[in-house]
């Protein structure tokens, strides 16, 4: 019997690991096709089924309550909705203030509506905000701002909801 040296538990490999480290170093390895984490999710997925609105061109003016004018040449949403809050004869102001937001870790956020709806008595009744698509992160603002302010009504309209409105029958609702 030949005496050889036993492997000791504090190696802590078998003879077939050291092998496989051993190939894995040898020189560059063809791509075997997989990415990191973070290419594997897309943050921005394709989106199906977004409905086609009927945007105005972007040299359009809108104007507000105040009757000052506004041009929104580059978001068509923004052209949409100021169409429809002014077909539906609506009393409305665009981005006049911010809210201030408190955050659970002290910080304040000053957080921003698009357009500001008022009544025939000068009062502010509602705000919205118009976003291309929902997000977690604006469902958290908007709960945050739900409760700090509870007597402000909100809307989120998102192209789904312009088109709704936009519809020979549709409605705001306030």
């Amino acid at each position: 019997m030949t005496r050889g040296k036993k492997p000791t538990p504090s190696s802590g490999r078998r003879p077939s690991e050291g092998r496989s480290d051993a190939r894995k170093q040898d020189g560059p390895r063809a791509d075997t096709g997989s990415r990191p984490a973070s290419r594997l999710r897309n943050p921005n997925p394709p989106r199906k089924n977004v409905p086609q609105l009927d945007a105005p061109p972007p040299e359009s003016t809108f104007r507000d309550r105040d009757g000052k004018p506004h041009h929104f040449p580059d978001s068509s949403l923004k052209r949409v909705s100021a169409q429809i809050l002014h077909t539906k004869n609506k009393k409305w102001r665009y981005r006049p203030f911010g809210f201030p937001l408190f955050l659970p870790n002290g910080n304040e956020q000053e957080m921003f509506f698009d357009f500001y709806i008022y009544d025939n008595m000068d009062s502010l009744v509602r705000v919205i905000l118009v976003m291309s698509r929902e997000s977690r992160e604006v469902w958290d603002k908007i709960g945050r701002f739900k409760q700090q302010y509870p007597m402000y009504a909100y809307e989120l309209w998102t192209p789904e909801t312009l088109a709704r409105l936009q519809a020979p029958r549709g409605q705001l609702g306030f």
